[in-house]
């Protein structure tokens, strides 16, 4: 069946294509008769051209000469409408491309209509990587393969080769991979993450049972760690201080020893303060951890039992506050109360509280500020405190 060849208009509308219309036009004079005269087909292509269109004044305004031969009529033609050279990227636009071409882990092992034949998804991606690799013209190199390679889900780029010299050779292996083998990979990974997860939950649970201790505990420790204070018993009474019995921590401030000073800094190089972010949170819950499973719930924090440090919280010996680890504040006045989320553990408070006694507030100059926001009533922020 001969091919619809639609009227050409010559008004240069972005739908039509002279280019396309010239050539679809010669298909179609090939296949209604293949040994048609250059006359016959001059005549015929005055049908296709659409009636006042500007195609159809060009077509009555040819010379003679122009109508002798189609040879003639086509570089009039041309001449009148040239083609328009096609847009083309550069080899560095087609480099950004194949960088952001990446594979999702959740197309692994999924199956991919193209051109009406099904493919698995990983044998599509790789041979539109080889097209762009062509278009970029670096093909026969290694350019780029292992930033491709690192962006490949786990389980594809484990059953991979740890280089290659060429696409081609790189985009094949991606094309051959095992299915079987790589179903079981894929599986196996999200067997290790279930399992993380788990580990990670129980880690969780194990910091919020040494979270349990008593104001008691917490009001004693501080007691015994505050800076240049005289602890006063809790059944002390206030009208009648001489009847007040004598306390352990009922002692004046004494300097630190420079072998405490040694074994609490020690300290705090065993327990490095980790960054707020995912990695530093599970940093931190595994020190958490760890620190209840040598110690126990209910250990006193001392020089020789250093605690970590709570992400996102001030530098510690830089004049924060020991309560809520921020800056602007003392401890006697810090707003959080028992149970805010902004508020340290009694253990955090008592090793900060300790540092300080021991070490001074020697980050001070060179930590950065953190302050403590402040919220109203209905949780609307109202400022730093």
């Amino acid at each position: 069946m001969a091919e619809a060849v639609p009227l050409f208009y010559g008004d240069r509308t972005e739908a039509e294509n002279p280019s396309n219309f010239i050539k679809a036009f010669n298909r179609s004079m090939l296949f209604l008769n293949p040994l048609s005269t250059d006359a016959q087909k001059i005549k015929a292509l005055a049908n296709y051209l659409r009636m006042g269109s500007p195609a159809e004044r060009w077509y009555e305004d040819l010379t003679t000469t122009q109508l002798a031969s189609w040879d003639e009529l086509t570089k009039a033609f041309n001449d009148r409408w040239p083609t328009t050279k096609s847009a083309s990227q550069t080899s560095e636009e087609y480099q950004t491309e194949l960088l952001s071409h990446k594979m999702l882990k959740e197309d692994v092992g999924v199956i991919r209509t193209v051109g009406q034949q099904k493919v698995w998804s990983h044998v599509r991606w790789a041979d539109e990587a080889m097209e762009l690799a062509r278009l970029a013209k670096i093909k026969g190199g290694s350019t780029l393969i292992w930033q491709v390679k690192k962006q490949l889900p786990q389980a594809v780029r484990k059953l991979l080769d740890d280089e290659y010299m060429s696409w081609k050779t790189f985009t094949d292996d991606i094309k051959k991979l095992n299915m079987s083998k790589l179903k079981q990979e894929c599986k196996e990974i999200e067997e290790r993450k279930r399992r993380e997860e788990e580990r990670d939950q129980k880690l969780l649970q194990k910091v919020e049972v040494a979270k349990r201790a008593t104001m008691a505990d917490i009001m004693a420790q501080l007691q015994c760690l505050t800076i240049g204070q005289v602890a006063v018993p809790r059944t002390a009474s206030r009208t009648s201080p001489s009847t007040t019995s004598p306390s352990s921590c009922n002692m004046q401030y004494t300097p630190p020893t420079e072998e405490l000073k040694e074994t609490v800094r020690k300290g705090l190089e065993q327990l490095p303060h980790q960054p707020d972010d995912e990695e530093g949170q599970r940093r931190y819950l595994s020190q958490l951890a760890s620190w209840t499973m040598k110690h126990g719930e209910t250990t006193r924090v001392t020089e020789h039992t250093p605690y970590p440090l709570k992400p996102g919280t001030a530098m510690i010996c830089s004049g924060e506050c020991f309560r809520c680890g921020t800056h602007g504040h003392g401890s006697r006045d810090c707003l959080t109360l028992e149970g805010d989320s902004s508020r340290l553990s009694c253990n955090e408070t008592a090793w900060r509280a300790l540092c300080n006694r021991a070490l001074g507030p020697f980050n001070r100059s060179t930590a950065y500020s953190i302050r403590l926001v402040a919220l109203d009533d209905q949780g609307n922020e109202t400022g730093l405190l």
